[in-house]
């Protein structure tokens, strides 16, 4: 069972992660857990992998590797 959090503003009981207080309306008034920062940064790297082309961007570079090496 989660515990109940304390607005920084009123002192009222906040349950789960909301964007503003229910009693005063203080805005923010629990901040995310660091998990769900790095959480979103896994989910940003894995949408990366899969959505940009890197067997492309190996070719640009080793063809710019050899023209180098052809100088």
């Amino acid at each position: 069972m989660a515990r109940d959090r304390l607005c920084p503003r009123c002192k009222a009981a906040i349950r789960g992660y909301v964007d503003a207080c229910p009693s005063c309306g203080f805005e923010k008034p629990v901040a995310l857990p660091w998990h769900v920062y790095g959480l979103m940064v896994l989910i940003f790297v894995a949408a990366m992998w899969f959505l940009i082309d890197l067997e492309s961007i190996a070719r640009a570079i080793l063809s710019v590797r050899d023209g180098l090496r052809a100088m």
